[in-house]
């Protein structure tokens, strides 16, 4: 049996590739080294699945600058065209100014007009950045907020902390509230304060001059916070349900 990340006597394994995991056999070793071997624009998504995220993660990304894999897993809601598939690949997060950092790669695949879904292969990718706070110096494995184009790191930390304050009722701000749901958010400052504190922010984005956090479970229904960059102490909090597509 070969060992993850040590060399075999057919191939060498690439070093941390299959960290924390055994190879089960020469003869799955052999179906790994092919599939490393392959440009990633011909593996299909059947054989990708089969991978460890780790190894699926060298096998998808060959050219691309990225940590450990630690999952592969499916996207939070949207629906997908016929014949597109989309996965994720999440590395592994490090420690990073006041938490941790992670990057999320989201890869679409792509079959021919009637084929099995299975069959499809690597059509697209990006990846987007995530943080979290810390726990005691430990990055948890949940939690994250997606900063979409234009958010930087320090602009993410900062929103969080902005919102954090507002939460807590530390400093002035003026709020305008608006709820399509009927959960009585906008009944008064108490009233979104406590819900607020029950939802966890998943991603951060720009829109011209303002910062919005987007807050509840992707997806779901949306509370988006808004600050504006012109105001400071100017906040928009608006709660919708979101559209199906």
């Amino acid at each position: 049996m070969a060992e993850c990340g040590v060399q075999s006597g057919l191939v060498e394994l690439r070093a941390g590739a299959y960290e924390g995991c055994q190879l089960a056999g020469v003869w799955q070793v052999i179906t790994l080294a092919f599939l490393l071997g392959q440009a990633a624009p011909t593996l299909t998504f059947a054989q990708v699945r089969a991978l460890p995220p780790a190894v699926a993660g060298d096998a998808i990304l060959p050219d691309q600058q990225h940590g450990p894999i630690e999952t592969f897993e499916a996207p939070h809601g949207g629906v997908n065209a016929p014949g597109v598939i989309e996965r994720q690949l999440v590395e592994r997060p490090v420690a990073n100014g006041p938490g941790c950092v992670r990057k999320r790669w989201t890869v679409r695949f792509r079959a021919v007009p009637g084929a099995d879904i299975r069959t499809a292969t690597v059509d697209s990718m990006y990846s987007t950045q995530e943080i979290a706070p810390a726990s005691n110096a430990i990055c948890a494995s949940r939690g994250y907020v997606r900063l979409n184009p234009g958010v930087s790191l320090e602009g993410g930390w900062k929103v969080l902390a902005t919102l954090k304050e507002f939460i807590d009722g530390r400093g002035h701000a003026q709020v305008r509230c608006s709820d399509t749901t009927s959960s009585k958010l906008c009944t008064d400052s108490n009233a979104i304060r406590s819900s607020l504190r029950t939802l966890s922010p998943w991603a951060i984005t720009r829109d011209a001059n303002d910062t919005l956090v987007w807050m509840g479970v992707p997806g779901g229904i949306v509370t988006e916070v808004r600050f504006n960059a012109a105001r400071p102490p100017y906040i928009t909090i608006r709660r919708d349900v979101p559209a199906p597509f």
